[in-house]
């Protein structure tokens, strides 16, 4: 982004300079609009915005975009920099909460004149992604909930008997074909930062085998089922066949988180319970207890 300045008029009133200029705008967007398509290729959060309606005399120029994405990443400019840090703190919390509609909105810029600017504001939300290997018993309630919760759901399986629009009537995708040949280049590209993958196959081979592909790949959250020491065996196997100790870190297995239910639906919960905690940051914790902590209800 270009550097940006303000300077007090004579006039005590706030006068805008920046090395924005008309002949640059065109340049700049470009630079806008290939980084928004590479983001949304790539399944991430960011919010657009427009200059849509400056006062006259101003020095802004309007159709000047500014593309906020997650990780204080910003490029473009609406032609100032004040203005550009009021939108950029907006944006954090619209990326936060993951939710907002299109808005046209009205920015006082700060100073002793004010002066008010009318921004397009457009979050650009990715679609939500399940990748659900195995379609056992845990599948079923798995894709039902994630479907409620507006996931696109995909279902691989290389049983002809289980994966049938009967048996997942929610589900979006089903794929018939076997784990060691299913990773091809259409599934592989479909996976980006909004895909979620869950791994439960009929044995800690397949698992193994589906982590190993798609260890590597940006997706938002990928977890595995099996017992501590099934875990233990196919991540030590994963070690062996090279795969980086930081990319098993970020694997989810055991997955869930520990709600002690046994029954397939309530595996299902716990594991749909850490993919949502993962993809919003949150932490899983009780939050009663943490109220009665901070509290100190019943200390007194």
């Amino acid at each position: 982004m270009s550097k940006l300045s303000t300077m007090l008029g004579s006039d005590n009133s706030r006068n805008f300079t920046c090395s924005l200029h008309k002949d640059e705008l065109s340049t700049y967007n470009k630079l806008v609009f290939e980084v928004l398509l590479e983001a949304e290729k790539k399944g991430k959060t960011c919010v657009l915005y427009t200059l849509v309606q400056v006062p006259d005399g101003s020095g802004l120029i309007e159709g000047a975009h500014l593309l906020v994405l997650a990780e204080d990443c910003i490029f473009g400019t609406l032609g100032v920099s004040s203005l550009d840090e009021l939108i950029t703190t907006r944006a954090g919390n619209i990326l936060s909460q993951q939710d907002a509609a299109t808005l046209l909105i009205d920015v006082n810029l700060p100073g002793e004149k004010e002066t008010k600017v009318r921004v397009l504001e457009d979050p650009i939300f990715p679609q939500k992604k399940l990748l659900v290997f195995g379609a056992g018993h845990i599948a079923l309630p798995l894709v039902e909930m994630a479907s409620v919760l507006g996931y696109q759901t995909i279902v691989v399986d290389d049983r002809q008997e289980l994966v049938s629009r009967d048996r997942f009537p929610h589900a979006s995708k089903l794929v018939c074909a076997s784990f060691e040949e299913v990773f091809d280049n259409e599934l592989i590209s479909s996976i980006d930062a909004a895909t979620s993958i869950v791994i439960v196959t009929r044995g800690h081979a397949y698992d193994r085998l589906c982590l190993s592909k798609v260890i590597a790949l940006d997706a938002c959250f990928i977890g595995m089922i099996g017992s501590r020491n099934k875990v233990k065996t196919n991540f030590r196997a994963l070690l062996e066949m090279g795969v980086n100790k930081e990319q098993l870190k970020r694997v989810s297995a055991p997955i869930g988180f520990d709600l002690k239910g046994q029954r397939p639906a309530e595996i299902a919960l716990s594991i749909l319970a850490e993919m949502v905690a993962c993809e919003h940051g949150g932490s899983g914790e009780r939050l009663s207890t943490k109220f009665k902590e901070e509290m100190n209800l019943f200390d007194e």
